[in-house]
């Protein structure tokens, strides 16, 4: 798809004088080992039978965010640009197929079997129009609207399908995002989105079953010297195709009843800057907040909170290079991001098509469904304490980065039965408790030479949320990197 919106954009910068238009290719080729903590097991759920031997399944948060950072064995990349004002970007990855990569136990980042190759690609190509008081992109990419990888402000998914417009003015700011995001459902789904009784009271009898699904990401503020402040409104629009006034760019806070098809949340933002290379930083989030509009009498609403307390700091060494810190605390509510109506989750589901296991044995499977938070990457129920450390030298050519955290996380998730998880406590049920140190060195040789290695280690308690699973798990990574 991108390529047909590539060269009719090369045709007309052809258009253009030739000084003002750039182009690059660049190929990337990784060999190596890429150990992680993934989970017990590699499926956790059949999610659809299409046949008697023909299944999807459901692979567990944990392995398909890991499986997110295995770098490709061959990337081709290329771009184009029209002096600084517009770009084009799109790279054409190899790598392994995420079952392929799983079962590995040494979990290789290359293969030599067609079987093995993923499918679900490219994850990157978009387009970028630069001007003075901002940016509008579009395509597939990760949106970096927030301070830190562990945000509860659409930080969960690896990338999306959007469109994101960014105004600056002064110390004004404002950011317009729209998010496409995959509305196939299975069939018990189906019947849930199609069940008046599912829906809440002021949907007034009524279901919203088109496939459709998107984010639509309001954010307002101000960015001085000193810090920032900011309040966001995320509006999830499921089950009923979008109308000009649902995504118009100028309008917020306008459907906030939620008549069936609508989840809404609401986000404040603040950050200060006490120092030079520091800053101090927190997110809250509010979902479903109650309203007396079409409420019924003794129905029991609940309104959902997420906390994000965290800090960074960049320290520099001179001619040693510097050191970057971060420390970050996540607390999310166990209903956070859920939702009694399919197509009203948090969540962008994505579908890992792939041609590893064999279509005559018993046990054949062709789709791996994954249904990334976007939220708190990490999902529900969850009380989380990371902190990172990096290293960098100051020629560039060696850097070191540390990662360790303290997981607890109780057996509410973003599939278990929204009006339980409501009325439980944060940690219930089994509790899950996970420690992780995680270590990645890079050396670079020259431009196009580099080499990589690390390792980790976990240690779980009642890991997966299974009562007495208590494991140690260890990984190693190790590779080469050449860059054309």
């Amino acid at each position: 798809m991108f390529l047909f919106l590539f060269l009719p954009l090369l045709v007309l910068f052809s258009q253009a004088k030739a000084e003002n238009i750039g182009g690059s290719a660049y190929i990337k080729i990784n060999a190596g080992l890429w150990g992680a903590p993934t989970a017990g097991v590699f499926a956790v759920d059949t999610v659809e039978k299409f046949g008697d031997n023909w299944r999807a399944l459901r692979v567990p948060l944990q392995t398909a965010q890991y499986f997110e950072n295995l770098p490709p064995f061959f990337v081709l990349g290329l771009g184009a640009n029209y002096k600084d004002d517009f770009l084009l970007h799109a790279e054409f990855p190899l790598r392994r197929d995420i079952e392929a990569w799983y079962q590995d136990s040494y979990k290789r980042t290359y293969t030599f079997a067609p079987s093995e190759l993923d499918l679900n690609v490219p994850t990157e190509a978009w387009g970028e129009w630069n001007n003075p008081a901002g940016f509008v992109k579009f395509g597939r990419f990760k949106p970096e609207i927030a301070p830190t990888p562990n945000s509860i402000i659409l930080g969960g998914a690896p990338h999306h399908d959007a469109v994101h417009w960014k105004f600056s003015a002064g110390i004004a700011r404002y950011d317009f995002l729209i998010v496409s995001l995959n509305a196939w459902l299975d069939s018990t789904e189906i019947k849930q989105q199609q069940d008046v009784n599912a829906t809440i009271p002021n949907a007034r009898g009524r279901v919203y079953t088109e496939p459709s699904k998107n984010l639509l990401l309001h954010r307002v503020g101000i960015d001085g010297r000193f810090g920032y402040v900011s309040i966001s409104e995320q509006s999830l629009i499921g089950g009923k195709n979008l109308e000009f006034r649902d995504l118009s760019p100028f309008t917020a806070w306008h459907n906030n009843f939620s008549y069936g098809y609508s989840k809404m949340s609401t986000a404040l933002e603040a950050g200060i800057r006490p120092i030079k290379n520091s800053e101090f930083y927190w997110q809250f989030v509010m979902e479903d907040i109650q309203s007396p509009v079409g409420e019924v009498e003794g129905d029991k609403g609940y309104t959902t909170l997420a906390f994000l307390a965290g800090c960074k700091q960049k320290i520099p060494l001179g001619s040693l290079g510097e050191i970057q810190s971060r420390i970050d605390a996540v607390r999310t509510d166990p209903q956070y991001n859920n939702n009694k109506v399919p197509l009203q989750k948090m969540t962008s589901r994505k579908i890992y098509n792939s041609n590893f296991r064999e279509q005559g044995k018993p046990d054949f499977a062709d789709m791996y469904i994954v249904d990334y938070p976007l939220g708190y990457r990490r999902g529900p129920d969850a009380i989380d304490l990371w902190w990172n450390l990096k290293y960098t030298s100051a020629n560039k050519k060696f850097n070191a980065e540390l990662e360790t955290a303290y997981l607890r996380q109780g057996d509410c998730e973003i599939y278990s039965e929204h009006k339980e998880c409501s009325e439980r406590k944060i940690l219930g049920g089994t509790e899950e408790k996970l420690f992780l140190l995680d270590f990645l060195a890079n050396y670079f040789y020259s431009k196009n030479l580099s080499i990589y290695t690390g390792a980790g280690f976990l240690n779980a308690k009642n890991k997966d949320n299974v009562s007495k699973n208590n494991k140690n798990d260890a990984w190693l990574k190790a590779g080469l990197a050449v860059d054309y």
